[in-house]
């Protein structure tokens, strides 16, 4: 990610006369910042999950009520931080797992390469969740 051309591409985008265009950031682990640079919203994978949590944290950063928008990303990093830990490639394979602790999917099940995640993966996710009331 690149802050300064996020910055430049923002400056001019919306000094358009006939601005029809919004900008989403794709940076999962970077939203909250990326509202602050000027994006209007994201695309997001992890948008999957603590859905809830990212809608108010959107809801209050558009009423300007910027401190309680961070400190509700600041609740949800260590959870974003743990999905989009290295090897990146797996962040798809966490968020299926996730998604089964929480109960909307049945099975976290992935087609190769990709490889399911060891306990100790499993354990940590399982172990934020609880802490953010997901489970």
């Amino acid at each position: 990610f690149d802050a300064k051309r996020f910055i430049d591409t923002v400056r001019i985008l919306k000094k358009s006369k006939d601005r029809r265009i919004f900008i989403f950031t794709g940076n999962d682990n970077f939203i909250y910042e990326s509202l602050i640079l000027g994006a209007d919203g994201g695309l997001l994978g992890f948008g999957t999950i603590a859905v809830d949590k990212q809608t108010e944290m959107f809801r209050l950063f558009g009423e300007k009520r910027y401190e309680e928008a961070e400190e509700m990303w600041e609740e949800l990093l260590p959870l974003v931080e743990i999905i989009f830990s290295p090897p990146v490639r797996n962040y798809k394979t966490r968020i299926k797992e996730a998604l089964v602790m929480m109960g909307v999917l049945e099975t976290a099940y992935v087609r190769p390469p990709l490889r399911p995640l060891s306990n100790e993966e499993r354990r940590r996710i399982k172990k934020i969740l609880k802490k953010l009331d997901m489970i």
